[in-house]
């Protein structure tokens, strides 16, 4: 293990060192679950299926130039790790964390309790935006939180504006850590390509889900610009809805019809990502950065 400066870098058995990007199993729980019922009961969609409805969704995670995972301590003493929902997010908390870092290293300058060796430099400043689907998020947060007590978790972040707005909605106080708001109209629907069908002419209804609050209304509106007034927004949550569709006594088929639908630009910031990465992994298994 090294440390400087109340930086770790260490690597520990999290998932399985080597492990890529698309080989991990979604859900890993509930698949099990899913199997062993599988001669009585089987889910509204199996767990390869959810992992293709998850899969299109691009979410972002702060690494270091080999794509090392950056996570931290917080207050509840969890070393931790995030998925952003958004790229706007990601962006805002490394800038936060870079200058955060920059003050704590000038105090302890001007202090002078520590040589600078001690000191050492702001890890932060090797930091980058990397980019993973939304299935393989989910599949890193379920496996670490299996793995509880083994040192480290991972969550699922959404945009601190989302969480705001979804309280806001609901009337709650507070919503948990690892939480992701998903806004939604009621018999809202919207025309999505079949998959496989290279005309693009062939549409199917499906019930859109979205990350962001005034993306739903904006497409609403666009979709019904004579109504002058709009319906109620409502709001549901990520893994409840995962746990529903994977669930082997699941009876709620109109969940089938369900649609993620990413937030605006997360599409170009995930093709920017991959290229700032190089040939570098996005996301490397069985090791991580940790900062107190």
């Amino acid at each position: 293990m090294f440390m400087q400066r109340g930086i770790f870098f260490t690597t520990t058995a999290i998932i399985g060192a080597g492990t890529t990007v698309g080989t991990l199993s979604l859900f890993p729980q509930l698949a099990q679950a899913a199997a062993a019922s599988e001669k009585e009961k089987v889910g509204l969609m199996t767990p390869s299926d959810v992992a293709e409805l998850l899969h299109p969704i691009p979410t972002f995670t702060i690494v270091d130039e080999m794509g090392v995972p950056f996570t931290v301590v917080g207050e509840d003493a969890k070393v931790t790790g995030y998925f952003f929902t958004s790229y706007p997010e990601a962006s805002r908390i490394l800038r936060l964390a870079k200058t955060t870092a920059d003050k704590s290293i000038a105090k302890m300058k001007r202090d002078g309790e520590f040589s600078l060796e001690e000191i050492g430099s702001n890890p932060w400043k090797k930091a980058r935006i990397s980019t993973v689907p939304l299935d393989y998020a989910v599949t890193i947060v379920s496996k670490a939180n299996m793995m509880a007590g083994g040192g480290v978790y991972f969550k699922i972040a959404p945009a601190e504006e989302d969480v705001n707005n979804a309280l806001a909605v609901t009337g709650d106080n507070d919503l948990s850590e690892g939480k992701v708001p998903l806004f939604y109209y009621e018999d809202f629907t919207i025309d999505v390509n079949i998959k496989g069908d290279d005309t693009g002419e062939a549409r199917n209804k499906k019930s859109p889900l979205y990350f962001r609050k005034d993306e739903l209304e904006k497409e609403w509106r666009r979709l019904n610009p004579k109504i002058k007034e709009a319906p109620k927004v409502s709001v549901t949550e990520l893994f409840s809805i995962l746990t529903e569709l994977v669930r082997p006594d699941g009876t709620d088929n109109e969940l089938k019809d369900l649609v993620f639908i990413s937030p605006k630009g997360s599409e170009t910031k995930r093709t920017e990502c991959i290229k700032k990465g190089g040939k570098e992994a996005p996301f490397v298994v069985g090791k991580r950065i940790i900062v107190l």
